[in-house]
């Protein structure tokens, strides 16, 4: 919690009104009217999307006790306190670096270009067997999310797990500066938004950017099949995790029959026997690194074993569903990159189905990097996955490439929704597996949705919603 004076200590605001003790505690952020919850502090941000400053009436009869602000602002009916800051986004950032070094949480923070969310929620859920947790909700990983999350540091919790993601260099070194981690996870370094970095080694060097503020004593952990990142880590100590090397890693690995991953976790001379909570090739990999920061944090080692297999059950993320006729779907629409892609495929490829199918829309995060990605794709387009349909109702461009490319398999071209909606409706049956892949804009779960019963009306495409379909009102036309 903060309270209203270290509210304007933090951040070196000027009170407009202040109608409580100062002593008064606060917890909790928000910067949306409509989404406010608990929250007692709101932030007036500006952004593409509107101006905070435009809705503060919304804040009469909310929990909210404090409105932080960039202007004066007109009368509204909102009574509570009003502190002016010469940034809000910046005072958002300022009250949560001071709650981190007020409460001094341990802090555990996870990047990389994909798997993110998926490490940070089972690396939490093993903590939390001898640790009180708090994590980033969902996504919350960019210099709003992680900053509101740490609103509600009140002193109870002993270890924070944070996702730090990157759309531009420098943006992870601002997030370590507010939460400088104790251990520091860096994943993977693909290809997404290869287009506004500019090159693979400008995203390794951004990635990277999450060691900068590593406390002293703390612990880097970072994937073993890329070599880059143990010298990005340097000169901090250092662990490693991977499927097939690293200080933890798999042996022994076998499937069961909805493809997830048994097997023998290793480390030094220590054997463990581990499940995987996700399908897929790359399931063990965040239970490994869940069981390196335990190791980093002086956690026994029985908390992953306990612990380790859980399902995040996040969606768009490798969840899987039976349609009433018989056939598997995977759904894996959370977003897409060239590692993702191929991620699917062999889930796909290790699933007991005889008849695989990958349904691929649009993917906007690769930007210029499509001519690469797409035959990065292409080249794990082969048996035993029997066929490919490329959804886009803009262009032929992603389908070309990967025609180009792929043997030994069918692989379509579709551009209107009804289209591929039918198309489904026939390969719908059992012993056939669909897995669905796309960008966040492309919203491929309308069709797993539709594929389920869903009557589905709405056609945005592309849809700058960030919200999974299911949540949002336009999937059925309700």
């Amino acid at each position: 919690m903060i309270t209203l004076a270290e509210a304007a200590q933090a951040t070196g605001g000027e009170w407009l009104a202040q109608p409580y003790p100062a002593n008064a505690p606060l917890r909790g952020g928000g910067f949306d009217t409509r989404t406010l919850g608990d929250a007692e502090i709101f932030f007036a941000l500006a952004g593409q999307c509107g101006d905070g400053h435009d809705h503060l009436d919304k804040l009469a009869g909310s929990r909210v006790r404090l409105a932080v602000l960039s202007r004066a602002a007109p009368p509204s009916g909102y009574a509570g306190a009003l502190l002016k800051t010469r940034d809000t986004l910046h005072a958002l950032g300022d009250m949560a670096r001071f709650l981190v070094a007020k409460h001094r949480p341990a802090v555990v923070a996870v990047t990389g270009s994909y798997g993110k969310t998926t490490a940070k929620e089972v690396i939490a859920h093993v903590l939390a067997g001898q640790r009180t947790v708090l994590k980033s909700p969902g996504s919350f990983n960019n210099e709003i999310g992680v900053p509101i999350t740490l609103l509600d540091l009140d002193g109870s919790q002993d270890a924070v797990v944070l996702e730090f993601s990157a759309r531009k260099p420098g943006d992870i070194d601002y997030l370590g500066g507010i939460a400088p981690p104790d251990v520091a996870v860096l994943l993977m370094v693909g290809q997404a938004h290869i287009g506004v970095f500019g090159s693979q080694e400008a995203i390794y060097r951004s990635k990277g950017e999450i060691f900068h503020h590593l406390r002293p004593g703390g612990t880097a952990i970072v994937g073993a099949s890329q070599p880059r990142l143990r010298q990005l880590a340097a000169p901090h100590p250092v662990l490693t995790f991977g499927r097939d090397a690293g200080d933890f890693r798999a042996e022994e690995i076998g499937f069961d029959a909805e493809g997830r991953q048994h097997f023998q976790a290793v480390h030094g001379e220590c054997r463990m026997p581990l499940v995987a909570g996700l399908p897929g090739p790359a399931g063990c990999e965040p239970v490994l690194a869940a069981w390196a920061v335990t190791r980093a944090l002086g956690l026994p080692d029985n908390l992953v074993a306990e612990r380790g297999g859980v399902d995040p059950e996040q969606k768009g993320r490798l969840r899987v569903y039976r349609t009433p006729a018989g056939a598997v779907l995977i759904d894996d629409c959370y977003n897409a990159s060239p590692e993702t892609v191929t991620n699917l495929i062999e889930t796909l490829n290790a699933r007991p189905e005889h008849d695989k199918v990958l349904v691929l829309g649009p993917m906007a995060e690769l930007e210029e990097g499509l001519a690469d990605s797409a035959r990065a794709i292409a080249a794990r387009l082969r048996p035993p996955l029997a066929r490919c349909l490329v959804y886009d109702p803009r262009t032929a461009l992603l389908y070309d490439r990967l025609k180009a490319g792929a043997e030994g398999l069918e692989i379509g071209h579709i551009g209107r929704q009804r289209d591929l909606f039918a198309a489904l409706k026939a390969l719908d049956a059992p012993g056939r597996v669909i897995g669905f892949k796309g960008a966040r804009s492309a919203h491929m779960e309308r069709f797993v949705q539709a594929m389920l019963g869903v009557s589905v009306a709405c056609e945005r495409h592309p849809c700058s919603l960030l919200k999974y379909c299911t949540d949002c009102e336009l999937l059925t036309g309700k």
